[in-house]
């Protein structure tokens, strides 16, 4: 198993502590919340660059990195569903694009064909790790008794702006491998 790969499975073992943390202990846990993504957030950076890097670029890795994203960033969203941070209705768009891109990503594999993730569907996965740390960063401040200005109105904006990226990424995979279908 390459380095890679190997990050990418330890990024998903270690995913799910975060959410434990989040709903326990307070803000001591709110902030080992955060530490926790963000150390498995930056995984996301560093199997990619050792992928390339050490020219280890794996169809294994082309999938299962995505899926690890995938949980990492569903399960924040949804834990701030429970939280009433984040609406749902906006959430569940989120996901059903990334169900409908697994979808093409099955049926390419079943060709032999593989399906990178596009530029603009890696910024799409940035601007939700944005709205992913602002959130915490704004729970975080709140718990220590220093509020954010704007905090709804902000974090509808960030969540607009990936719902957005969303809906155009995931009409530009349909455009680009129709012939799949």
């Amino acid at each position: 198993m390459t380095l890679a790969n190997k990050i990418t499975w330890g990024r998903l073992i270690i995913s799910p502590f975060f959410i434990l943390f989040l709903f326990i202990g307070g803000l001591k846990g709110e902030i080992f919340s955060l530490l926790i993504f963000s150390f498995v957030s930056f995984g996301d950076f560093l199997d990619g660059y050792f992928a390339r890097r050490r020219k280890e670029v794996t169809p294994m890795g082309k999938i299962m990195d995505p899926i690890v994203d995938k949980i990492l960033v569903y399960s924040a969203f949804i834990s701030f569903i429970q939280l009433h941070l984040v609406p749902f209705w906006m959430v569940i768009i989120l996901i059903a694009r990334d169900f409908l891109v697994m979808g093409l990503r099955v049926e390419a594999a079943t060709k032999k064909e593989i399906i990178s993730a596009s530029k603009l569907a890696k910024t799409k996965t940035v601007s939700e790790y944005v709205v992913i740390f602002f959130i915490f960063l704004a729970l975080i401040s709140e718990g220590r008794g220093v509020p954010f200005e704007n905090v709804e109105i902000i974090t509808l904006l960030l969540m607009g702006i990936a719902v957005i990226l969303s809906i155009i990424s995931a009409v530009q995979y349909a455009v680009r491998f129709q012939h799949l279908t």
